[in-house]
């Protein structure tokens, strides 16, 4: 990508490079390199995202971004839709690049902070849409992080939450078919027998819809309904997309 320095598009390759490694994916050269246009995907995942909240992002709306990656997102919302762009991101490396991003584009890097999920430093009833996509599958407290983002979206705000279905077996990040309803001993077995590292599952809560459900039907102050694409196999969905609206 031309508007990045070479340096930086060189750390965000052996970023991607260790990560997909991380999940024993052999093409993580080709899935890195990719990983450089992310603005162009995360631009038309934001174009069917406002029809599926029913919102037209605007200027001078404030966005949260739970969990941001490597700041994709964050340079599009405030390139595209003019927004005011603040989140979070506890990984080091990834928030090293968020940092550099901002920067090399004139936005303002300090509106993000390193920092975890289940206590927030920003201020209540702050923001107008939290973003939070497959961030949730890797947080240590469900529970205390979907209580912050209820904290920092305003009144009438909107929370977008995209995580897999864990019901489902299947492994978002090794690309694989994966015991799910398994403990995570037996299901490193099984990675190790297809030859994939396993580290890198002990990162993962294995979160379902039923899981999810039970936390969020007992939160005050919300109201949430889920949103459902093709993709059912055998009366499963893979994906879990969720919007909250904090009333």
């Amino acid at each position: 990508m031309e508007s990045y320095s070479e340096n930086l598009q060189n750390k965000i390759i052996a970023y991607y490079e260790a990560y997909y490694q991380s999940c024993g994916l052999k093409d993580f050269q080709e899935r890195a390199r990719e990983r450089l246009l992310e603005e162009g995907g995360e631009s038309e995942r934001m174009k069917k995202l406002q029809i599926t909240l029913i919102l037209p992002f605007g200027s001078g709306q404030k966005h949260f971004i739970f969990g941001a990656g490597t700041g994709g997102l964050a340079v599009v919302l405030a390139q595209e839709y003019n927004g005011s762009v603040f989140g979070i991101e506890p990984d080091h490396q990834e928030f090293e690049i968020i940092q550099e991003k901002l920067k090399e584009q004139n936005l303002p890097p300090e509106n993000f902070k390193q920092e975890f999920g289940e206590k927030l430093s920003f201020s209540e009833n702050k923001f107008d849409v939290v973003h939070c996509f497959t961030v949730l599958e890797h947080v240590k407290n469900v529970k205390q992080c979907l209580e912050e983002m209820i904290r920092i979206v305003k009144s009438g705000g909107l929370i977008y939450i995209n995580t897999p279905n864990y019901s489902y077996p299947t492994e978002r990040h090794y690309k694989i078919v994966y015991p799910t309803f398994l403990p995570k001993f037996f299901g490193k077995i099984y990675l190790a027998l297809r030859g994939r590292p396993t580290k890198f599952i002990d990162s993962i809560n294995f979160l379902t819809e039923k899981k999810l459900n039970k936390i969020l039907f007992v939160m005050p102050n919300i109201i949430f309904y889920r949103v459902y694409r093709s993709g059912k196999v055998f009366g499963i969905y893979p994906n879990q997309e969720i919007i909250i609206k904090k009333l």
